[in-house]
């Protein structure tokens, strides 16, 4: 075993003082790692993944949507007097005109998988130009079109 300071120096194991910078090495301030064997090969641990970035872009407009952060993503259009207020309204972008209904489709993201179900829209939600069927969610994919009624958009994870 040696112990590793917080500026990333490896040192041998019960030492109370770091070799490199003179950091005291104790149990809140130092990590314990493991000593490879002499010929033994040293495995890089990997990298995390890199978290998703998840957008929507509108494709008449270039509008760009957000998703960072959200697990659920509810996609149609403002509707004050039903008190409706999609994360995702397409009334400026063409949805009143382009058959996008109030409470249309809706987006879940788990880690790096992301679902796009609909809502039991009026003029359904399509994923490469294929019809979802409602109640059911689809897989989305970086750079899939999601089109909901006449609304393009592009499904973006970076």
């Amino acid at each position: 075993m040696s112990v590793t300071c917080s500026n990333g120096h490896v040192n041998p194991d019960g030492s109370a003082f770091c070799d490199e910078c003179g950091e005291r090495l104790d149990a809140s301030s130092a990590v314990a790692t493991a000593t490879p064997a002499a010929g033994a090969p040293v495995v890089p641990t990997p990298a995390p993944a890199a978290a998703l970035a998840p957008k929507l872009i509108v494709q008449s407009d270039n509008a760009v949507f957000d998703l960072s952060g959200k697990t659920e993503v509810l996609i149609g259009r403002e509707d004050p007097v039903s008190n409706i207020y999609p994360d995702v309204d397409l009334t400026p972008h063409g949805g009143e005109d382009g058959g996008v209904s109030r409470m249309h489709a809706k987006l879940h993201i788990n880690g790096s998988q992301c679902m796009v179900e609909d809502l039991q829209s009026t003029n359904s939600t399509f994923i490469n130009r294929q019809k979802l069927d409602p109640k059911t969610p689809a897989p989305i994919k970086d750079g899939d079109e999601l089109r909901l009624g006449k609304v393009a958009m592009t499904f973006k994870t970076a």
